[in-house]
């Protein structure tokens, strides 16, 4: 129960009881009133009566007696008035009915009033004349009390009814301060720092908490503010090349394995700037620096999609990984970095050739080996040199397979969408009790013999912009089956760019999560971190409509972008699923410490960290000291097969 019911309740009570006291010496005061007025009623009656009657008995008039008794009791209060008549012993009696009209029954048997009994001997002189009896009737005492307890009722109901009104709303504007600093103390409970400071209340005693809960906060927020810095830091220092802002060598090798290992279908761009080496070799290298840092920002802004990653692996190489790319979108790439680099020599006359070299190399599925692809691109960029006046250059390992165009891709995709050819399986992620924490959703496409995973078409879903028909399509299909069988998930769905930008899926996704409530804490909705960087105006209409429905959501490739990960604090995900270049060499102690740091970030705002391709107890050993809490892979599959 709350500070708040509990004060309302006892407030209630002790009024209550006041009241209730109040009212009993009020009707006590009434009753002994009633009853003390029927008494000297009774009384004068019988005294009239003596006066009355005087004469008659000392002639012995029976008949006038009797007469004067009829006046007096007639329609009074009286059950029975008896007069015996000494001179003879003969006795005149007189009984009533006892009814008492508009009063209940229950009430009257709460004997309130007593039946009052006058017996009395008249005189004359020293003879005695008759004897006299007179029982009441408490008929107008009970009638009398009934009202009164009416009228006391109502009145007792009405303050009692104020009395309620004026102490909820004292009490609520003298708690109000105190439920602020409840739920200042929950936001910091839940890690949340980003609210203003609570004003200061008028109640002493507050003032002090309040002070001490902003000061807390402030000091709470800093902390996770600067552990962020920190976890930065570490990470820009190794895997972000200081000068040009991208990634440097081992964050391209350590993203070219992850690639590899996922679809290994699209592309690589590099591209030896020789401009650049002029301008050091002749400028110096404040010079050199800038022009680097010029050619970087031209080259993030050829970059639209949001898994393509740009690093610069040596002082004037440069390279592009591009994941379900086409050998047409390499070209049009490559062209834009020849222009690049032709507006930045200054040569309105257009003589000098370009003092760059692009090579374009277009992988296949098939081939999975980095040395291989790297020797393949390096040709290209060989070739490149034999053609000065336009020096870009494709291996294409596609060219003669018969891998489809966008348009056989969008005609599949359509296609399976309407037909139902797409088939779902389950990844569990795990925690180190081999508890599940989810299962993340892999979708294929099947048609006949023709079998495409998710790494053949997604890139396609991307720049075909059918994010939406697709995400829509799953996330109805996987609702569906979660309905169906209550012990299924929970699940995770991976959300495309393009659906997660689209204010109608948004739109649509929220209807849907409204319409399914009790499936909240079942259904999980994974964003690809670029999309939290590029876009967090877009992520946070979803985000927003996610936690007000109490869906999860979690952030794919922590880690990957090198922006500030202050934006756990704001957009508050359930899970962070760490990228690969960060787990693929634990053996590289520089690599650890990055990972701890990112993953420490995370942890101390209560978000899971998972950790994808979790092979061998080794790599789950040295994960679990990093504050790493999930895991996803092969180890967990087989553990959990084994166990079933």
């Amino acid at each position: 129960m709350t500070l708040y019911r509990q004060l309302f309740t006892w407030m209630l009570a002790i009024f209550f009881l006041l009241i209730l006291a109040v009212t009993g010496i009020e009707l006590s005061t009434t009753r002994n009133f009633l009853l003390t007025q029927q008494t000297a009623e009774v009384n004068n009656t019988i005294n009239s009566m003596g006066l009355a009657l005087a004469p008659y008995l000392e002639d012995d008039d029976k008949v006038a007696t009797e007469s004067v008794i009829n006046a007096l009791f007639d329609g009074g209060f009286y059950q029975e008035v008896r007069l015996k008549m000494l001179s003879d012993g003969s006795e005149i009696v007189r009984q009533y009915p006892v009814t008492v009209e508009g009063v209940p029954n229950w009430y009257i048997a709460l004997d309130l009033f007593p039946v009052i009994t006058e017996e009395r001997t008249f005189t004359s002189g020293w003879l005695q004349l008759a004897e006299v009896k007179v029982v009441s009737h408490p008929g107008y005492a009970y009638r009398e009390m009934w009202r009164a307890t009416i009228q006391l009722g109502i009145w007792i109901g009405v303050l009692f009814i104020i009395a309620m009104l004026v102490i909820a709303i004292q009490l609520s504007r003298s708690l109000r301060p105190l439920k602020t600093i409840t739920d200042r103390a929950q936001d910091i409970a839940r890690n949340k720092f980003n609210s203003e400071p609570i004003p200061l209340p008028p109640t002493t005693e507050l003032k002090t908490v309040v002070k001490a809960i902003n000061q807390m906060s402030n000091q709470l927020e800093a902390y996770f503010e600067q552990q962020a810095k920190e976890a930065d830091r570490l990470r820009e220092h190794a895997y972000r090349d200081t000068v040009s802002g991208l990634g440097n060598r081992s964050f391209f090798v350590g993203q070219l394995k992850s690639w590899l290992a996922e679809s290994a279908i699209g592309g690589l761009v590099m591209a030896k700037v020789d401009l650049i080496t002029d301008t050091y070799q002749n400028q110096g290298f404040e010079q050199g620096d800038s022009l680097v840092s010029q050619f970087s920002k031209k080259l993030n802004t050829t970059i639209s999609d949001a898994d393509f990653t740009a690093s610069r692996i040596s002082k004037d190489e440069f390279v592009i990984l591009a994941p379900n790319c086409s050998a047409e979108d390499l070209q049009v790439m490559g062209e834009s970095l020849l222009s690049i680099v032709t507006d930045m020599q200054h040569d309105p006359m257009g003589i000098s050739p370009p003092k760059v070299a692009i090579g374009l190399a277009v992988n296949s599925s098939e081939n999975r080996d980095a040395s291989q692809l790297l020797a393949q691109v390096d040709n290209a960029l060989t070739q490149a040199r034999n053609n000065p006046n336009h020096p870009i250059s494709m291996i294409d390992q596609t060219a003669n397979d018969s891998s489809m165009g966008k348009q056989q891709w969008k005609t599949l995709i359509l296609d399976a969408i309407a037909h139902d050819w797409f088939k779902f399986k389950y990844q569990p992620a795990s925690n180190s009790d081999q508890s599940v924490l989810h299962q993340e959703v892999f979708t294929a496409i099947e048609r006949g013999e023709d079998y495409y995973g998710a790494g053949h078409f997604l890139g396609a879903v991307e720049q075909l912009e059918l994010g939406e028909s697709f995400d829509r399509y799953v996330v109805a299909h996987m609702i569906e089956r979660l309905s169906d069988d209550p012990k299924l998930g929970p699940l995770a769905i991976n959300l495309t760019q393009n659906s997660v930008t689209n204010a109608s899926f948004i739109r649509w996704l929220t209807s849907v999560m409204q319409k399914h409530r009790d499936l909240a804490g079942r259904l999980f909705f994974e964003i690809p971190e670029s999309v939290f960087v590029r876009y967090p105006d877009h992520v946070s209409l979803l985000t927003e409509q996610a936690h007000r429905f109490n869906f999860g959501f979690g952030v794919d490739n922590y880690g990957r972008n090198f922006q500030s990960l202050d934006y756990l604090n704001k957009f508050k995900p359930s899970y962070v699923k760490i990228d690969f270049a960060y787990t693929s060499n634990l053996d590289d102690e520089a690599q650890s410490h990055v990972l701890a740091s990112i993953c420490r970030t995370a942890h101390n705002l209560n978000i899971t960290t998972i950790a994808t391709r979790v092979e061998t107890e080794a790599q789950l050993n040295k994960l679990s000291e990093l504050f790493v809490n999930g895991f996803q892979g092969f180890i967990f599959e087989k553990k959990l097969e084994n166990h079933g």
